[in-house]
């Protein structure tokens, strides 16, 4: 069996406790939320190996996980790790500089203490 790429997966834990991430994958129909967890199966498996159209590289280490109209971004974490830090659906063509901010914030708080992950099981 092949091995994966990444160490594992984790959703950002804000101050308070919420997970951003985790909140909007459960607010999705089964349908939908089925094809989210298969394209972070996939992120697991492939690591920074896994392109387009299932993931791209936005700028300072921010990725998008692309599902159909949602967006999932991440960066990568101690070499081997993903952390999904933002989701949104997808609105419009360019995503908002507004959501880019917010994803390098939060990567750079993780960064910094690293004790605000919680990992996903898949």
């Amino acid at each position: 069996m092949e091995e994966d790429r990444l160490k594992g997966v984790y959703y950002f834990v804000d101050k308070d406790g919420t997970k951003p991430v985790k909140e909007f994958i459960n607010s999705l129909t089964n349908k939908e939320q089925a094809k989210v967890y298969a394209y972070i199966a996939e992120l697991k498996k492939q690591g920074n190996n896994l392109r387009r159209p299932m993931a791209d590289y936005l700028e300072d280490g921010i990725y998008e996980l692309r599902p159909k109209d949602n967006r999932i971004f991440y960066f990568f974490y101690l070499r081997d790790r993903a952390v999904l830090v933002h989701a949104i659906k997808k609105h419009v063509k360019k995503i908002l500089e507004s959501d880019l901010r917010l994803c390098l914030r939060r990567k750079i708080e993780t960064e910094a203490c690293g004790t605000n992950i919680e990992r996903l099981e898949l």
